[in-house]
């Protein structure tokens, strides 16, 4: 969602195969393949967090260790816009709660959230009076 919502330009640094530092364990890693990535990732949602969420997190800490584009998938963004369009027009996700995917909904209350946190923070940012 934080990729969403600030859009970062493309860059061609850590292509695969590299070897960049965990920001978990401090460690070089190599990263041959994206699921290398996914398992990092794995390793940052294991961590406890206070005061950011994870979308935060993945947001700040994946660009030290990988390329985001990898997995930057179209499927995570049509996922988004579906949202989008599910609130904005009140289209229904399914004739009853009993026949709306559980799924779904669990991904869109995901989307929800990170999407408010994620627009307050760079509103924040981007306000010049604003001391980040």
């Amino acid at each position: 969602m934080w990729f969403w919502v600030f859009n970062p330009k493309p860059h061609n640094q850590m292509l695969l195969p590299y070897t960049a530092q965990s920001p978990i364990t401090n460690k070089l890693k190599e990263f041959n393949i994206v699921d290398d990535i996914y398992c990092e990732m794995g390793l940052i949602a294991d961590q406890e967090r206070k005061n950011r969420t994870l979308g935060q997190d993945l947001w700040y800490l994946i660009p030290l260790f990988a390329n985001p584009q990898y997995l930057l998938d179209s499927d995570y963004f049509n996922l988004i816009n579906e949202y989008h369009y599910c609130t904005q027009y009140n289209i229904p996700l399914g004739r009853t709660l009993d026949e709306t995917d559980a799924t779904k909904l669990e991904l869109f209350n995901i989307i929800k959230n990170e999407s408010a946190i994620a627009v307050n923070h760079k509103a924040k940012k981007d306000d010049p009076k604003s001391k980040h």
